[in-house]
């Protein structure tokens, strides 16, 4: 490093040094700041007022649970398999359009298939949860949203089952 440089650093330091001291909160040549041997009693309980009010706040989550029931329960693991899923992955030439387009195709029939079977099951999950919400009293609009949950999935099922017969008519 040349003599120059240094002195640069050197100057740069001081400047930053100045700067951080002049424009602190605490301590050196700050005309605001009294040790708390020339406080006066009345400003020492203020200050330690102010001290406490940013104590950090005890935790209500244990005593917030209790307070609201769930419907479902809250603690959902879900299961783990070990047996490794078939990747269904296209076989042929990517070239080939046509058996791409046919493999899409057969892949989204599948995907509708399985919503169409899923709709059932889900449907039936939110009826009970509904008969359990009627029988606990949630509100009308809790239970008007779990009404229309059913209606839309049962709608979205019939729409698929409609496109797949389509398809398989062509």
């Amino acid at each position: 490093m040349k003599y120059w440089q240094a002195l640069i650093v050197i100057f740069l330091g001081t400047v930053i040094a100045v700067f951080t001291l002049r424009f602190a909160s605490i301590g050196w040549q700050n005309p605001t700041y009294n040790p708390p041997s020339q406080t006066k009693p009345e400003q020492e309980k203020r200050t330690e007022m102010l001290i406490n009010t940013y104590a950090p706040m005890n935790s209500n989550v244990e005593t917030s649970r209790k307070a609201v029931k769930s419907i479902t329960d809250p603690e959902y693991v879900p299961p783990i398999s070990r047996v490794e899923k078939q990747k269904d992955n296209f076989q042929g030439d990517l070239s080939d359009t046509d058996a791409y387009q046919t493999y899409l195709d057969q892949k989204d029939a599948k995907l509708k298939q399985q919503y169409i079977a899923a709709v059932d099951v889900k449907v039936a999950q939110i009826e009970v949860l509904l008969a359990r919400g009627i029988k606990e009293g949630l509100p009308q609009q809790q239970l008007q949203e779990a009404r229309d949950k059913i209606t839309a999935l049962k709608d979205m099922q019939s729409k698929l089952r409609f496109e797949l017969s389509e398809r398989d008519s062509k």
